[in-house]
């Protein structure tokens, strides 16, 4: 087996691209060599903002290709005595073969006379000619573009193609650019053209011109780094796994700062305050041993400056005028009681077909009332104010500036304008949960709302026909639904699910024919649950034989499929 290492060198690709296509090769390389009869091991893509790369070791060759030609039954192919019919001979003949090379071969039909061949495989250098520009051009692109005058559509311009098997180059040529043995290094660190002599010096010559190409060496260079800026400072960042990720798909040769901000912005809420760090300027922030944010965040730079203060303080005076932003924001927005912006969410759409963010408002208000009065009386009173006031917030200039903060915003401000903290809590927690493995509302009437608002949207939205396809969900109808079902599990809920689905499409009756839809949103719930319950690991058998007994009350049908 020889090394092979073949990398393509790019304009700085989008963070989000580079783990995507790195997914691809890692899957797509392996099937293409297998189907092309190369035995391979040890496949590894590697991938920076100006590179992605695949390395391994192949054959030489292809395994040589068996093929079988089927003739005449072997009954009619020899006579009684062996002896080698008109038919046998006819075949043998036809094939340019000599009859006593004819084999009998067992197939469905019995036994037949055949002609085995075997076709030698062709040299690995020149199968890797075709596989690998083909890896670059079969690559999905959330976007494309040209560039020069080329034909070839990337994510971004090409400059150089490394391609070698063993230690000669594989030839090809990628939209007028030719493979060769060079790469380059860090674009301001060593930024010359750089010849790599096999696959297993590759990532050596690569560290040593400033360049760590692999993501997860990378990413623990990051994560180290930014661990001993905090420790610099007296603290511990807080290190997501989403921003590390991103960041570590932003440079090529981490070298982390710490800096501080003014004291005086802690006063503001303290997710404000970590998504204008991690959101807008990718900042690790920092807090102290109990978890309390400190004034310090660190910064990962992709180059080694030759002055670090002059980075600090650049830094630094970025974040001041972000934060600076959200305090501005933050004291305009509480000149206003969030009661007061109510009657403003008439002038903002939720759905063209479904009204304003006022009507949804008041359907939710309803809704909220009338399962609280099933599930949870003591919690009608918050859930319903809760509510109604869920979504001001999207009215204010903190969340139009950081939208991630929806919810949060209006937990702060509805504390702020005398709200109880249970409505507050509740507001918050309406949204829950955003995403799968998301936690749930904890609060009878945050999670009251959260299936309200949720139902509302599922019912409606199939009511005007924006039913969910393999390739759209606008509305995320299908993470809404499962949010549904895990929160009336997660809280034991005992209520009919019909009778909720009833409730929402009453409230839509002028925007929509109910009985229909009302069917299909159930068989849409029962897809989800389905979906919820086979990675759990219950059988499709038993599931289907609950669920076609009872769907209605999920917690029972929960309890019935653990009782099989």
């Amino acid at each position: 087996m020889k090394g092979l290492v073949f990398e393509i060198g790019t304009e700085e690709m989008p963070s989000g691209f580079i783990s995507q296509a790195i997914r691809y090769w890692e899957e797509e390389f392996p099937r293409r060599l297998s189907s092309e009869r190369i035995t391979f091991e040890g496949i590894k893509v590697l991938g920076t903002p100006r590179r992605l790369a695949i390395l391994g070791r192949l054959s030489e060759s292809q395994r040589p290709l068996e093929t079988v030609q089927i003739g005449p039954p072997k009954k009619v192919a020899f006579d009684p005595e062996g002896r080698p019919t008109r038919a046998a001979l006819g075949f043998a003949s036809k094939e340019g073969v000599d009859v006593s090379e004819l084999v009998v071969v067992e197939t469905e039909k019995g036994e037949y006379v055949a002609v085995k061949r075997e076709q030698r495989g062709k040299e690995t250098k020149e199968v890797l000619s075709e596989i690998l520009p083909r890896m670059v051009t079969s690559l999905p692109l959330p976007k494309a573009m040209r560039w020069a005058d080329g034909e070839l559509r990337f994510i971004r311009p090409i400059h150089w193609v490394l391609a070698l098997f063993g230690d000669e180059v594989v030839p090809f040529e990628l939209d007028g650019i030719r493979s060769s043995s060079f790469t380059r290094g860090h674009r301001f660190l060593a930024p010359s053209s750089l010849e790599i002599r096999g696959a297993e010096v590759y990532e050596e010559e690569l560290y040593k011109a400033y360049v760590i190409a692999d993501p997860q060496k990378r990413r623990e260079r990051v994560r180290e780094a930014v661990e001993g800026a905090a420790r610099r400072v007296g603290g511990v960042p807080l290190i997501g796994e989403e921003l590390l990720e991103e960041v570590t798909n932003l440079l090529e040769w981490p070298v982390a700062v710490e800096g501080r901000f003014d004291e005086e912005f802690l006063d503001l809420p303290r997710e404000v305050l970590i998504t204008a760090m991690e959101h807008h300027q990718r900042y690790f922030p920092v807090v102290d041993r109990e978890g309390r944010l400190l004034p310090f965040f660190v910064a990962v730079s992709n180059t080694e400056p030759k002055d670090l203060e002059v980075v600090r303080q650049g830094n630094e005076r970025v974040l001041k005028a972000r934060l600076a932003d959200a305090r501005f924001f933050f004291e305009e927005d509480l000149k206003v009681p969030l009661e007061e912006r109510v009657e403003e969410l008439k002038g903002m759409v939720f759905q063209a077909q479904l009204g304003t963010l006022y009507e949804k408002t008041l359907r939710v208000k309803e809704l909220a009332g009338r399962l609280a009065e099933r599930v949870a009386p003591h919690a009608k009173e918050a859930a319903q104010r809760a509510a109604y006031l869920s979504k001001v917030d999207l009215l204010t200039e903190m969340v139009g500036e950081f939208p991630q903060l929806q919810g949060v915003m209006g937990r702060e401000y509805a504390l702020r304008s005398g709200e109880r903290p249970e409505v507050a809590q509740a507001i918050f927690e309406h949204y829950l949960p955003r995403s799968a493995g998301d936690r749930l509302p904890e609060s009878d009437a945050g999670a009251i709302v959260s299936v309200a608002d949720k139902i509302d949207t599922v019912v409606g939205c199939f009511g005007v026909g924006l039913v969910p396809t393999g390739t759209s969900d606008p509305f995320a109808l299908r993470r809404q639904t499962l949010g549904i079902i895990n929160i009336i599990l997660e809280k034991g809920y005992r209520l009919s699910l019909k009778e909720l689905i009833g409730w929402a499409s009453e409230l839509l009756r002028e925007k929509m024919e109910r009985e229909k839809v009302e069917e299909q949103v159930l068989e849409f719930f029962r897809g989800r649950y389905e979906n919820l319950l086979f990675p759990e690991g219950w059988g499709r058998e038993e599931v289907a034989a609950v669920l076609n007994v009872q769907m209605d009350d999920l917690v029972d049908a929960r309890r019935r499929i653990e009782a099989l």
